[in-house]
Order: C-alpha cells, then structure tokens, then sequence
C-alpha cells in the first residue's frame, strides 16, 4: 500500500521550510539544555550524588542507536506524528496510537517542568518571595505561555527564527558560565566548592545500582526532545531531519555532561537541595554575584522560551497526523492557509500547558511538582523511544544481514537502544525506583492509552487500524 495510506490528503504542512541547521537548534530547544538543567542539577545530584556524568555516558549509546532508528525510518516516510506512524504501520496500529498518546502527554504535561521555571526565573528577577509564591509562578507562566503560543501559531519559520537568537545567546553563556565555575573550583579554590573524585565516575559512587536507574530516568529525561526533529520532518528540505536527530543526541552529550560536571562542584549538595528551585541564578550568584545571577536567569527564561515553544510544535503535530489519520478527531487536522501550522492543535495544546501548571502548583509544592514531573516523563520517554527503535529494526528486518553495515545500523544499535529502554521501564516499574505519585500517574495513563487505542478503532473506522501492516 501507499506509505500515505488513509491521510487526508487535503491536510497539509508546508514543506521544504527548514534546513538541517534550523532543525537541529529546534531539536536541541526541545531538549532545551539550560532550563533541563535548571530543573535537573538538584534532581540528579540527590539521585546519585556528584556521579551525574554516569547515568548521562550510559544513555549516550542506546540514545545513538534510538536515533539512527529515527533516521532509518524518517527515510522510510516522512510523518509529522513520527514513532506515532511508524509503529502503527510497521508492528501493530494499536501500539501505534499508544506511542501517539504517550508523546502528546509528553509534550502537553511535559510543559509543566518549563512553566514552573518560566514564572519561577522571571519573578526572581523582581522578588525571591514572588519566585516562590505559587500563584505569582502561574500567573507569570500563563502570561509567558501566552506570547510562546502565539510565535508557535505564526509558523515554523518564525519559529526557527526565534530559536536561532536564543541559542546563540544560551549556548555560549552556559559554555562561559561551565568555564568559569571550572576556574574558580580548581584554579581559585572557590570557597564551599566540591572537588571531583575517581568515585564520581563510579556505580560504588552512584550509590548503586537502585540510585543509578534513578538517574538514568532523569538523564533520559535530559536527552528527550531531540525526536522533535521528526516531528517536523514534513517540513524540512531534503531527510535534514534524520541528519539532525543523531548530531542532536551527540551535541545534548557533550553540552550536558559539561555542565553537569561544572556547576554540581560549585556548591555543597545540600545546598544545590536548598536552592534547587531556581539553582542556575543561585549559581551565577555564587560565580560572578547578583549582575551576574540575573544573566543566568535571563538566559535559563530565554532557553525556557524555546523549549516550550518546540513543545508546542511538537504536540501540535503529532495531534495533525494523528487528526490527518482520524485515529482521534479530524479537527486537530486542520491546518492554517495563512501560517501552514496546525493551527486547532497548536491553540489547544498551548492552553492544556497553562490549565496543567495550574493544576500541579495547586496540588503540591514547587520542588516535589517538578521531581514528580521528571521521573513520569523520563518514562513516558523511555516507552516511546522503545517502541521507536522496534519499529525500526522490524521494519528493515529484511535487509539487516545484507552487509556488516546494514547488521550494525540496521540491528544492532537500534536494537540495543531497544532493549536498554525496555530495561530502564521494567526495573523502574519493579523495583521501587518511582513514588507511588509518579507510579499512580504514569501507570494511570499509560492504562488510559490503552483503552483509547480500542475506542479510536471501534468508534473511528479509521484506515489506519485496517490496513496490512507495510514491510520492506
């Protein structure tokens, strides 16, 4: 059958908008290194103490792998929905439409851990005593939320530009930033400042195998987003976005474990515990003083900015194509004649961001929301890519034995990544690494999938659930 089989063809998305460069810096917002590290660095270092730099080395391969998945089946078909289309038409739609779920609570509740921020780091600007008000932090994430919505609503390319100015501007403060906490920790002795030992780069100072698996979910966490550059794939020139998903993962490599390493010397745990709510601007603070913290905290706002707005791309496009297949309604299909953005599901899910902030600040604290929030997408991301590369080695079974290279590519490290993720879901599940919030949460809607995967076939009649499944 048609890779394109059951689309509505009248649904579509501007093509030919992005170059590989433009992709890239839109996979890399959606990762959005600062702002994950602004919400991350505490996480990670009660997780496993100062070994941060292992759970994110660990991740480093089977994400690679994950990736050349993406890239193999990118080639394969273009879809805005990505692991959604992939799944659904390469092992079994059912599985499919739970991929599609998963990824669209990823990026809809997902967005909580960057509103959180966004209000937390601009009042900081004004008041430390709004930055930890919870009802100032919403209401200044709303306003933000807002302004992202409408930049994302104006098309891809706006969106790009926006990205471009950001990344600039964040990439080299927090490589400058990495550069004089390393000065000052081991040329200047700065004073309260941790020395690294042989046992941060050790399972023993990990604090075990139980804590490491802890902070593979965090650093998986840290990964996750890169795959936003399947998700505009429809638009890109050429397979740009296959190229930008693996130099993605490469560059999140390096540019978290730089930072990781740099800033979680800076200052005793228990005080990155402490401070962790708005850790970057207390770090700047104790690198270069107050002019300095509030860089910091101009430059997480901006990285923060970016983020949610490739969120809500990312959403908006997976809910088209899944619009486009009818597997949930065609109204989230429907694209602007003017922006050439999916433009109902762009609105939507920019609004879902601000009633979930609102809900999560309401219910707990700021520090325990965003730690619930982290561990349940780390995952929601680790199923997703799972799936993903699966999809990926069933699909060119086929021709996996063809040549050493075809073997590696084609098999082997898709299918580790495969199975790495497989691993990190079940021990979580097993053996008592989540809470019983964030098992609650994830467990609940993983099972609300699940059922919606057999009400969207029996109500929809979509072709999507009837087709043969295409094999190469």
């Amino acid at each position: 059958m048609s890779s394109q089989a059951g689309k509505n063809q009248d649904a579509s998305l501007g093509s030919e908008q992005l170059g590989l460069g433009d992709v890239i810096v839109l996979a890399l917002a959606s990762s959005g290194p600062t702002q994950s590290i602004a919400v991350s660095l505490a996480a990670i270092v009660a997780a496993v103490s100062y070994a941060g730099i292992v759970p994110i080395f660990l991740c480093l391969i089977p994400m690679l792998g994950i990736a050349i998945g993406y890239r193999r089946l990118n080639a394969w078909q273009s879809d805005a929905g990505a692991t959604f289309g992939w799944v659904g038409r390469a092992l079994n739609p059912k599985a499919g439409f739970l991929a599609g779920w998963l990824m669209l609570l990823y990026y809809v509740v997902g967005t909580v851990s960057l509103t959180i921020p966004l209000g937390t780091y601009s009042l900081s600007l004004f008041s430390d005593k709004l930055a930890n008000n919870n009802f100032a932090v919403a209401v200044a994430g709303t306003i933000l939320d807002l302004l992202v919505l409408f930049v994302a609503a104006r098309g891809i390319k706006l969106s790009a530009r926006f990205q471009w100015g950001w990344a600039i501007f964040e990439y080299v403060l927090l490589l400058g930033f990495g550069i004089l906490a390393l000065v000052k920790i081991y040329g200047s002795h700065l004073a309260g400042s941790v020395h690294a030992s042989s046992s941060w780069f050790t399972l023993s100072g990990a604090g075990g195998f139980h804590a490491l698996l802890s902070g593979i979910l965090i650093a998986i966490f840290l990964y996750s987003g890169w795959d936003t550059a399947a998700y505009v794939g429809e638009e890109s020139k050429g397979k740009s976005s296959g190229d930008a998903a693996l130099l993605s993962v490469v560059l999140l490599f390096f540019i978290y474990s730089f930072a990781v390493f740099a800033f979680q010397g800076v200052v005793p745990a228990d005080a990155l515990q402490k401070n962790s709510g708005n850790i970057l601007s207390y770090i700047g603070q104790v690198l270069g003083g107050s002019v300095w913290a509030k860089v910091m905290v101009i430059a997480v706002l901006g990285g923060t900015l970016a983020s949610l707005q490739a969120a809500i791309v990312s959403s908006s496009r997976i809910g088209f194509s899944m619009g486009r297949e009818r597997v949930i309604p065609q109204w989230f299909a429907k694209v602007s004649p003017r922006w050439m953005t999916p433009i109902n599901g762009t609105l939507l899910f920019g609004s879902l961001n601000i009633l979930f902030l609102w809900g999560a600040l309401s219910l707990d604290t700021i520090g325990t929301a965003l730690s619930d929030i982290i561990s349940t997408l780390g995952l929601f991301a680790a199923t997703f890519y799972a799936l993903t590369a699966t999809a990926a080695v069933w699909y060119y079974r086929r021709v996996v034995t063809q040549s050493p290279k075809d073997f590696i590519l084609g098999g082997v490290l898709p299918g580790f990544g495969a199975l790495f993720m497989i691993f990190v879901v079940v021990y979580s599940l097993s053996s008592g690494a989540l809470t019983g919030v964030e098992l609650a949460t994830g467990g609940g809607l993983l099972v609300a999938g699940v059922v919606m995967a057999f009400v969207a076939k029996s109500l929809s009649h979509s072709a999507f659930f009837t087709n043969d499944r295409e094999s190469h």
